[in-house]
């Protein structure tokens, strides 16, 4: 489950980018590095469970939901952190 919603973060945070590409200061840039690397950070986690179990998508396990909503919040949490620091150095530059 962890490995779908980071995938469903990574292509709205895509999608976002995409649309809005001429508002630099969002960073929707970031965004989409952050969640496209959880999602592959997840896919390598669901090819060692395949190739060590058999299994590549597991549902069994009810702590996967909360992996999955710390993946999400934390995604967000550092994509702020980060534009909060770039934007605060063009701040910073300009004056």
């Amino acid at each position: 489950m962890y490995f779908l919603v980071s995938l469903a973060c990574a292509l709205a945070a895509g999608a976002l980018w995409f649309f809005f590409r001429d508002r630099k200061r969002l960073h929707f840039d970031i965004l989409t590095i952050v969640f496209g690397s959880a999602c592959l950070m997840w896919l390598v986690d669901c090819f060692a469970t395949l190739i060590g179990e058999g299994v590549f998508l597991d549902f069994s396990d009810p702590q996967d939901g909360w992996i999955a909503l710390y993946t999400f919040l934390g995604g967000l949490f550092l994509w702020l952190i980060i534009s909060f620091i770039l934007n605060n150095k063009e701040k910073a530059v300009k004056e």
